[in-house]
């Protein structure tokens, strides 16, 4: 579905410089835009590439002389871009339309809201709670007496296992597992006996949770997420975890059981969180780090085990320097060894 110039003017509080009324069906990157794209430019310094821009339409922040596209001046380009980049979520138009599709398995004893969308092969078990405004795709599953914010969109073949707590305005991606049970195994006359998980999972308002990743239900009392945190895919979050408000966690990052973790805290791909320790607010784990011990708030770790950002990058450079010193070691080894052999 396109948009016209006028109307993504209005969405972002601009001034449309040319014709309004020229339609515009995508956005994409400046060097890459098209006919029937939108794009943005953040400065000066981009303002020669507009002259061969094909763009349909560039958000400036002033207007440009000899430039190509229409133009719509805003004063945060930027920011106006990603405002406008809505307007082409193909998820969006992807949706569900509210009701209940045929193909779907919804509980008599399950209750829905006002204008919930359920999907074809999508299951809701009883005693279910799905308030105003939910979205299940296709295939999605919500277990029994599990609590779904209004607004949440449950993407296919999701998993919320029962008693799964989900907050409002979140979006679980294609695949993500919340609620399975912990990894939880004592060993026993020579084999591992599994542990009953009976705790749950409690998620926030405005989450996200990337695709396949995996969130442990507690082995009694709740795993829990906090509002506004944004998970990547394939990420591995332990039973008994607690996760603060606003972190962001990247891909391939794994948090062992009963870590927790603060406030605005930034976790980089493919991190590692040992079990039982604290990082606290605001801190930043480097990517592909190993935290073996607990982080204060502020403090930037990365390295394995993870240490001090700059203390890491000073090993990292003495490391590279090691073959030159074990070569300087062996020539000055092979000097004291000839004047020893000289004097003897």
């Amino acid at each position: 579905m396109g948009h016209s110039v006028e109307d993504i003017a209005r969405l972002v509080g601009g001034e449309a410089l040319g014709d309004p009324a020229v339609p515009v069906t995508g956005a994409n990157g400046l060097a890459e835009a098209g006919p029937g794209d939108l794009c943005f430019v953040r400065g000066e310094k981009y303002y020669p590439l507009l002259r061969e821009c094909r763009a349909a339409a560039v958000l400036v922040p002033e207007p440009v002389a000899d430039a190509a596209p229409v133009q719509i001046c805003v004063a945060r380009p930027e920011e106006a871009f990603l405002r406008a980049l809505a307007l082409f979520d193909r998820g969006e138009a992807a949706r569900p339309a509210p009701g209940v599709h045929p193909g779907a398995h919804v509980s008599p004893e399950a209750r829905l809201g006002d204008g919930v969308a359920v999907g074809p092969g999508a299951v809701v078990e009883a005693g279910a709670v799905l308030g105003d405004g939910v979205v299940l795709f296709p295939g999605a599953y919500v277990g029994a007496d599990c609590r779904v914010g209004d607004g949440t969109v449950v993407h296919p073949n999701a998993v919320l296992r029962e008693e799964t707590t989900v907050g409002r305005g979140c979006i679980i991606h294609a695949g993500a597992c919340l609620g399975s049970d912990g990894f939880g195994f004592v060993p026993m006359d020579g084999a591992w006996h599994k542990v009953p998980q009976v705790g749950r999972v409690e998620i926030g308002d405005g989450v996200e949770i990337g695709s396949n990743t995996a969130v442990d239900r507690a082995t009694f009392g709740v795993t829990r997420i906090g509002r506004g945190t944004k998970i990547d895919n394939l990420v591995q979050i332990g039973h008994n975890v607690e996760i603060g408000e606003h972190c962001v966690v990247a891909g391939m990052a794994g948090i062992a059981g009963s870590a927790k973790i603060g406030n605005q805290v930034r976790i980089g791909a493919s991190a590692g969180i040992a079990g039982h320790i604290t990082i606290g607010d605001g801190a930043s784990i480097g990517g592909r780090s190993g935290v073996t011990r607990s982080v204060p708030p502020g403090a930037t770790v990365s390295g394995f085990p993870a240490t001090d950002h700059e203390a890491q990058k000073r090993i990292m450079v003495g490391q590279m320097r090691l073959p030159g010193l074990m070569r300087r070691i062996n020539q000055l080894e092979a000097r004291l060894k000839a004047l020893e052999e000289s004097e003897s």
